[in-house]
């Protein structure tokens, strides 16, 4: 019981900003040391909406972009 609290990952809900993606934000925490990543189960997800103005990535990060 005690091995499988150690081995227990953190559960993380990852909420990207506004006029981005989960999938952009994803790649920025890639960078982050793999130790700490190891111990984390990262979730991400996308805006409920498609962006409706530019977003700030456009041109550094493809499309879609959500808010």
């Amino acid at each position: 019981m005690e091995n499988e609290k150690q081995n227990k990952k953190l559960k993380i809900l990852c909420l990207h900003g506004f006029r981005t993606s989960g999938a952009i934000l994803q790649k920025e925490v890639e960078k982050w040391p793999q130790p700490l990543l190891q111990k984390l189960d990262l979730v991400f997800m996308d805006g409920p909406y498609p962006a409706q103005g530019k977003s700030g990535l456009d041109g550094i990060f493809e499309p879609p972009f959500y808010e």
